[in-house]
């Protein structure tokens, strides 16, 4: 029994990457006949399925319900994975958001980047063998700068800028400060503010839809833990840009969000092409409050997170 970190590994090089199974176990550091080994168990495991038309009729039902129901400009789903594993899930949605990037972005676009394990995944998908002329790479908000360094998004922004051969920019900031006394600082810094004045001038986003808040950075950052638990009381499904939201998709009126520096929702919601990246038991609520707010008019999501959300759209989640 191999682990399902090596199956999706090597399953995603063989299936996504295009590699020859000699690549692979050049690459994984085993031999040829491990990596056929590896590819068979993937398959009779359910990590790899087989039946894709079925899948394919079945996702792009739910696709096209999702669109109708909440007034996507497009929705993509993927079937789940049978061990419903937020790490697996990410990886799916990432491969897709990467294929949809090049369908919506177009030459001289300029593109706001969020932060989140889903766009370091996306970033990993890129091939690095197509680029689109002229575009621009923003990041949406302030850096984390506590843990999961490579999901921060300038790091992230830099990295995904090297694959696309592209120009981009740096929000010199941290993402949550002291006081929005210390946000109006920052703000008024020359670098920071010519950055944040870009917002008003993109045409595509493209950002994670965070979990509910207890499994999220947040719980690190405040203070005391009984803020997360009044937070939750009083209605908090998770958040989008570091901004935590309510079952509405509204921001919610807490000082944690006032002193955000990120992209406000006023801005973020002016841009024509808004894509949404969320999966899995923990942001059911979160992505259901983001379209139903209309915050995400592009959803990439996967298939039991739509259909809970399809079942219940009209329902308290």
């Amino acid at each position: 029994m191999y682990a399902p970190s090596l199956m999706i590994k090597a399953s995603e090089l063989y299936y996504f990457k295009k590699c020859s199974q000699k690549e692979i176990a050049e690459t994984l550091k085993i031999s040829v006949p491990t990596v056929s080994r590896i590819l068979q168990e993937a398959i009779d495991s359910g990590i790899v399925k087989v039946k894709i038309t079925n899948i394919l009729k079945r996702v792009t039902q739910m696709e096209e319900s999702l669109k109708k129901n909440y007034g996507l400009d497009g929705a993509v789903v993927v079937e789940s994975p049978l061990d419903r594993d937020d790490w697996h899930i990410k990886k799916l949605l990432g491969k897709k958001a990467s294929e949809l990037f090049f369908e919506i972005v177009s030459p001289g676009s300029k593109v706001g980047i969020g932060a989140g394990g889903s766009i370091f995944e996306m970033i990993e998908s890129f091939d690095g063998e197509r680029s689109i002329p002229g575009i621009q790479l923003i990041p949406l908000m302030g850096g984390w700068g506590l843990q999961n360094l490579q999901n921060e998004t300038n790091k992230l922004v830099g990295s995904m800028a090297s694959i696309l051969r592209c120009t981009f920019q740096l929000l010199l900031a941290p993402a949550i400060v002291s006081s929005e006394k210390i946000k109006d600082v920052f703000l008024n810094e020359p670098q920071i503010s010519a950055i944040v004045q870009m917002w008003d001038d993109l045409d595509t986003a493209i950002f994670s839809v965070g979990p509910e808040i207890e499994y999220s950075i947040f719980p690190s950052i405040v203070k005391y833990p009984s803020i997360v638990k009044e937070i939750k009381e009083r209605g908090a499904v998770g958040d989008i840009v570091g901004r935590i939201i309510d079952k509405n998709g509204e921001e919610m009126d807490i000082s944690f969000n006032r002193r955000m520096i990120s992209i406000p929702f006023e801005k973020l919601m002016a841009i024509k092409n808004r894509v949404g990246i969320g999966g899995g038991s923990r942001k059911i609520r979160s992505v259901s409050a983001a379209i139903k707010k209309r915050i995400v008019n592009y959803l990439i999501t996967d298939s039991e997170t739509c259909k809970y959300i399809l079942e219940n759209g009209g329902k308290e989640l």
